[in-house]
């Protein structure tokens, strides 16, 4: 089952038990069955279209901060959710030094979105999927904050146990730094109560800080990738997923059924596969050695230029015909055909 059903199935609250014998009732994926449920547009990403969010998202050149006034989101009620073992390999090729980092084991990733009528503003909550036998729902205790016209006064970290929408900033890395700044973060309020009774020293908080925020902040540049391939011409192909036929029989077994979808795929920006090398020392020393480029992104005006990632080397290991996309903005006719 895809994490949405699992999350609109869910109906067990989520309790935690302290070595005390005090119990807290939190918010938890229960909580938010129904609104998964009865989300208009619900989105699974295929394994290629998530590396292309990821490589666009964590790519070098202008970078993805340059294209934000590009973005909305696609409807005010949203749900999209990947494979989340590809998620964490796909980050620990291009950010090797944060592998790790987010401290999840999940089998799948996903996150409810809710957005203002302008497709500007909004907000998500984040789920996954836990392995074990049966496999279990989790949310976040963090929900992101999305502002994309970026006019955001956030407080910083340490601020997350007040309640505040804090910002999480990358020193290190200016591209993903300045995506960064279109989002905040903030403690459900369940979980913010809970945090201050139980996390008392400055060690305890900001390992709690540390967790919490690691679990999300790694998601915001992928859907903003994501954002702006939707919005463009991109090459998405949107293929409905239909469940009568299999909720027929679940219906006779006396399962609940499972929920309709929408698979999202872009072959265009699929990435080069890797090929085999073989022996290439001896007298292909001279030629390029058979490596991996990382993609970039260029804009002009209202063209966004793509050149993704690619395997660079001798040409016996095999050619590429294209490594660039041109993005483009739908004319106003499309758009106005398109909402009709």
């Amino acid at each position: 089952m895809r994490l949405l059903d699992h999350v609109a199935q869910c109906s067990a609250p989520f309790r935690v038990r302290q070595d005390s014998g005090a119990t807290w009732q939190l918010t938890g994926a229960s909580d938010f069955a129904q609104e998964v449920a009865r989300c208009p547009l619900r989105y699974v990403l295929t394994d290629d279209l998530l590396r292309a969010c990821i490589d666009l998202a964590y790519s070098e050149g202008a970078g993805l901060s340059a294209c934000i006034d590009l973005m909305h989101f696609p409807a005010e009620r949203v749900w999209i959710e990947w494979d989340a073992i590809v998620q964490r390999e796909e980050l620990a090729r291009l950010l090797p030094a944060c592998a790790g980092v987010e401290r999840v084991d999940s089998l799948r990733h996903g996150m409810l979105i809710s957005a203002d009528a302008t497709g500007r503003t909004g907000s998500f909550r984040t789920f996954w999927l836990a392995p074990g036998d049966p496999a279990e729902p989790m949310m976040a205790a963090v929900e992101t904050l999305i502002d994309l016209s970026g006019d955001t006064r956030p407080s910083p970290p340490q601020a997350l146990f007040d309640g505040a929408a804090v910002a999480v900033r990358d020193p290190h890395n200016a591209q993903i730094d300045s995506l960064l700044r279109c989002a905040r973060f903030r403690l459900n309020p369940a979980w913010q109560r809970y945090y201050a009774s139980v996390a008392q020293t400055a060690a305890q908080r900001e390992e709690v800080m540390s967790r919490s925020l690691s679990t999300v902040v790694f998601d915001t540049p992928i859907v903003l990738a994501l954002l702006l391939l939707l919005g463009m011409r991109s090459g998405i192909v949107q293929a409905p997923v239909s469940r009568e036929r299999l909720n027929a029989k679940r219906f006779r077994l006396g399962r609940q059924p499972l929920l309709a979808h929408i698979e999202v795929s872009c072959p265009i920006l699929a990435s080069e596969p890797f090929r085999g090398t073989g022996d290439v020392s001896g007298a292909l020393r001279s030629a390029p050695r058979f490596h991996h480029v990382r993609g970039h992104i260029v804009r002009r005006e209202d063209l966004v230029f793509w050149r993704r990632s690619h395997w660079r080397g001798h040409l016996r290991l095999g050619s590429i015909q294209s490594r660039t996309v041109t993005l483009r903005l739908p004319t106003a006719a499309a758009r106005s055909t398109s909402a009709h």
